[in-house]
C-alpha cells in the first residue's frame, strides 16, 4: 500500500512541477511582451507550449506575439488553434484572428471573423468595417497580380529601418535614410537617430553604404528627400523645430551645411516631411500638416518664381488628399505622374503606394498601384526610372532584414500576370492535392521523416556553408531544396540565413539526390549527390555560388542525366528540367539557350552531334510542357569548350561532359 502511495505522490509532484514550469515560462513571456520585447516573449511562450501544446491561452499569446514579429503569417495557425480549443479564451479573439488571416491572404476567413467581432462589439463597428473593406480591396487587387520582380537590396539593408531611396539620374548612386547603429545601448534606448547614407553601383551590386557627410548628418534625425537632376542639390528633412525641409549642395566631393527653404515651404509650428523636385527643378512637391489642409499630412506644390525663390504652397486638393495621411511624394521625370503613399485612400493594409496624373490642368483620381508592390504593411517612398521599368521603395515585408527595408521592383509586360483558365486551375488543384506532402511554399521549411531516421543511423552527409553572390561574395538568403531524382520527390526545403547566407542540409545516403538553390533574380544553382547506402557520416563545407540572371550568365545543370552515347533524358532529370521551366515561367522576358558539351573522347563530329541532341532533348521537354519555342534554343559544342583538361577521367573528362543553361536575351 505504501509503495503505491509513494508512486502516486511522485507522479503528483511531477505534474505540479510541470505546471509550475509552464506558469513560470508564461509569466516570463508576459514580462517581455509588456516591454515590447517580442523576440524573447515568443521564445518563452513557445517553450511553455512545448509543455502543454493544447493550452488555448498560450497558443493565443504565441499568435498575438507573431502579429508583432517579422513573420506575421505564422500567427493564424496558433490563434486558430486557440479558437478551436476555447473560443472564449479572449473576448477580442475574432478581431485578432481576422488580422491574422489578412496576413495569410485568406480574406474570406478574415471577413467572417471581423463580422463575428462586430456582432459582439457594435461600438467598434467603424474600425471593423475599415478592416473588412481592406479585405475586399486586397482580395480584388490580388486577383490582378502585377507582373513584377521584387528584390530586397540585401547588403544595403540592416536589422534597423532603411528607407527613402533616392536614385541618381544615371542610376549608379543610391542615397537613403537609416537609423542603423553599432551601439546596442542606443538602439535599446531608442537613441539610434536617422542619418543619410549613400552607396554606388559596382557592376550589378551596391557597394557597402557610407554616411553621406558630417556636414549633413546631425545628432538628431535627418532624412533624404529628393535629389536635383544634376545630382548637385539634395533636399532633406531636418529635425529642427517641428521638422523642416532643407537643401545641401555638392561642390567637388563635399556636401555643404544644409540651409532651410523659405517660409512658403517651412512653417514655424508644423511638420514638413518628404519632398520631391521636378526634373526641370521648377516645382517642389512636399508633405505638411500645416493648418488649412484636408487631413493629417497633405501634399502641396510650390513653384520657383523669377527670383529663384519658392512661391506660395498650394494644397493638391481633395482628389489627392484625404482626412488621413498622404506622404512621401515622388514626381516622375515626365513632370505629370505623381506617386505617393496614403493611409486614407482604399488600400490593402497599413499604407499603400498610389499613382495619379496631371491631365487637362487637374489631377486624376489616384489608383492603388496593386499587389504585390503594396502589402499589408507600410509601403512608401517610391521612386521610378525615366522609362518606368525599374523602381525602388521601402516596406516592412515579411522575410526582410530589418524593421523596414529598401527593395527594387522591375515592371514586366504584360502589366498583370495572366490568370489561367478554370480547367487549368482545376487540374493544378488536383495535382497539388496529390502532392501536398511534397509541394510546399518556398518560404516554409520542410524535412521528410525518412531523413531523420537516416540521421539517427548516421548514414547521412551534412552539407553546410554559405550561399553567396558570384560577383561580390555577398551573402544571400535563398531556398534550398533536396530532391530524390529517382522519384522526383522533394525531400527537404530549407532557407539560407538572409543576413549570413549560412545553411545546413542533411542528405541521406543510398540514393541519387539533387540540391537546387533558388533566389529571385538569379539562375538556380544545381548540385548532385549519389552516395552508397552505408557510406560513413561526413560533413562537407562549401559555398553555393549564385549567378545573377542577366544576358551571358550561365550555370552547369548537375542533375541532367543521359545514358552513355544516348540523348534521351533519363527520368532522374525531370526535377532539374522542371526547375528550368519554373525559371522561365517566373521570368517571362527571359530567353535561354541549353548548351551541350562532351569530353574529347571519340570522334569530334559525333561528339558535337551528340551534344546537340542532348541539349535538344531538354528543349523538347520544355516546349512540350508549355514553354514557347522562341524562348529556348539548343546548341551543341561537342568538346570545343572544355572547362578543365581532358587528361584524366574524374578531374577532367567527367567535368567537361555537361549540360548548361545560358541566358541569351
Amino acid at each position: 500500500m505504501d509503495k503505491y502511495f509513494l508512486l502516486f505522490a511522485i507522479v503528483l509532484l511531477s505534474i505540479v512541477a510541470h505546471a509550475q514550469d509552464q506558469k513560470t515560462l508564461v509569466a516570463t513571456g508576459d514580462k517581455y511582451y509588456g516591454k515590447k520585447d517580442y523576440k524573447n516573449a515568443l521564445a518563452a511562450y513557445l517553450a511553455a507550449q512545448d509543455l502543454n501544446p493544447d493550452d488555448a491561452a498560450v497558443n493565443f499569446k504565441i499568435g498575438l506575439t507573431y502579429l508583432y514579429s517579422e513573420t506575421k503569417s505564422k500567427a493564424a495557425s496558433y490563434i486558430s488553434k486557440a479558437y478551436r480549443l476555447n473560443p472564449a479564451v479572449n473576448p477580442d479573439i475574432d478581431y485578432h484572428l481576422g488580422i491574422a488571416f489578412q496576413n495569410t491572404n485568406e480574406f474570406q476567413k478574415a471577413i467572417e471573423h471581423f463580422e463575428n467581432f462586430k456582432k459582439k462589439k457594435a461600438n467598434l463597428s467603424s474600425i471593423v468595417d475599415e478592416k473588412i473593406a481592406e479585405c475586399h480591396i486586397a482580395d480584388s487587387l490580388s486577383q490582378n497580380e502585377l507582373n513584377v520582380i521584387i528584390e530586397n537590396l540585401g547588403a544595403v539593408n540592416t536589422p534597423y529601418s532603411d528607407y527613402s531611396p533616392i536614385i541618381s539620374a544615371d542610376g549608379n548612386t543610391l542615397i537613403f535614410t537609416s537609423n542603423r547603429t553599432d551601439d546596442p545601448a542606443k538602439a535599446k534606448a531608442n537613441q539610434n537617430f536617422e542619418d543619410i547614407f549613400f552607396t554606388t553601383k559596382q557592376g550589378n551590386t551596391w557597394a557597402a553604404p557610407k554616411p553621406i557627410s558630417p556636414n549633413i548628418n546631425i545628432k538628431y534625425n535627418d532624412a533624404a528627400a529628393s535629389l536635383s537632376p544634376d545630382g548637385k542639390t539634395l533636399f532633406l528633412y531636418y529635425e529642427e523645430g517641428e521638422g523642416d525641409i532643407y537643401t545641401s549642395t555638392l561642390t567637388g566631393d563635399q556636401w555643404s551645411k544644409p540651409e532651410p527653404l523659405n517660409k512658403n515651404i517651412n512653417t514655424a509650428m508644423f511638420w514638413e516631411t518628404c519632398a520631391s523636385v521636378t526634373a526641370d527643378g521648377k516645382k517642389l512637391f512636399f508633405a505638411s500638416n500645416r493648418p488649412g489642409g484636408i487631413g493629417e499630412l497633405d501634399l502641396y506644390v510650390s513653384q520657383l518664381d523669377g527670383k529663384g525663390e519658392w512661391g506660395k504652397a498650394v494644397n493638391l486638393g481633395p482628389v489627392i488628399n484625404t482626412p488621413e495621411n498622404e506622404d512621401s511624394p515622388y514626381i516622375h521625370h515626365d513632370g505629370v505622374t505623381l506617386y505617393f503613399s496614403s493611409d486614407g485612400h482604399p488600400r490593402l493594409g497599413n499604407s499603400d503606394i498610389f499613382v495619379t496624373e496631371f491631365v487637362n490642368n487637374k489631377w486624376k483620381k489616384p489608383e492603388n498601384m496593386g499587389y504585390p508592390l503594396n502589402s499589408w504593411e507600410y509601403d512608401g517612398f517610391f521612386t521610378l526610372s525615366p522609362d518606368k521599368k525599374k523602381g525602388y521603395f521601402s516596406t516592412a515585408k515579411e522575410g526582410g532584414l530589418g524593421d523596414a527595408d529598401i527593395y527594387s521592383i522591375t515592371f514586366l509586360e504584360p502589366k498583370y500576370k495572366v490568370k489561367p483558365k478554370p480547367e487549368v486551375v482545376a487540374a493544378v488543384q488536383k495535382a497539388a492535392e496529390e502532392k501536398v506532402k511534397t509541394e510546399i511554399p518556398k518560404s516554409e521549411e520542410f524535412i521528410d521523416a525518412s531523413i531523420q531516421a537516416k540521421k539517427e543511423q548516421k548514414v547521412v552527409t551534412l552539407l553546410k556553408g554559405r550561399v553567396i553572390d558570384e560577383s561580390n561574395a555577398a551573402p544571400l538568403g535563398a531556398v534550398i531544396s533536396l530532391v530524390d531524382n529517382a522519384t522526383n520527390k522533394v525531400m527537404a526545403k530549407i532557407n539560407a540565413n538572409p543576413l549570413t547566407g549560412e545553411f545546413e542540409l542533411i542528405i541521406p545516403h543510398g540514393g541519387n539526390y539533387g540540391v537546387a538553390t533558388e533566389k529571385a533574380g538569379y539562375l538556380f544553382n544545381s548540385i548532385n549527390f549519389a552516395l552508397p547506402e552505408f557510406a560513413e557520416y561526413q560533413e562537407i563545407d562549401t559555398h553555393i555560388i549564385m549567378v545573377k540572371a542577366e544576358v551571358g550568365s550561365k550555370v552547369v545543370l548537375k542533375n541532367i542525366f543521359f545514358d552513355i552515347g544516348k540523348a534521351d533524358l533519363k527520368t532522374e532529370s525531370v526535377a532539374e528540367v522542371e526547375n528550368i521551366r519554373e525559371l522561365l515561367i517566373t521570368n517571362p522576358n527571359l530567353k535561354v539557350q541549353i548548351n551541350g558539351h562532351t569530353d574529347n573522347s571519340g570522334n569530334a563530329a559525333s561528339n558535337k552531334a551528340l551534344s546537340l541532341k542532348r541539349a535538344s532533348s531538354v528543349v523538347t521537354y520544355l516546349e512540350a510542357h508549355g514553354i514557347a519555342a522562341d524562348r529556348v534554343t539548343a546548341k551543341g559544342y561537342g568538346s570545343e569548350r572544355p572547362i578543365v583538361s581532358n587528361d584524366d577521367e574524374t578531374g577532367g573528362r567527367e567535368i567537361n561532359r555537361r549540360t548548361e543553361i545560358e541566358i541569351i536575351e
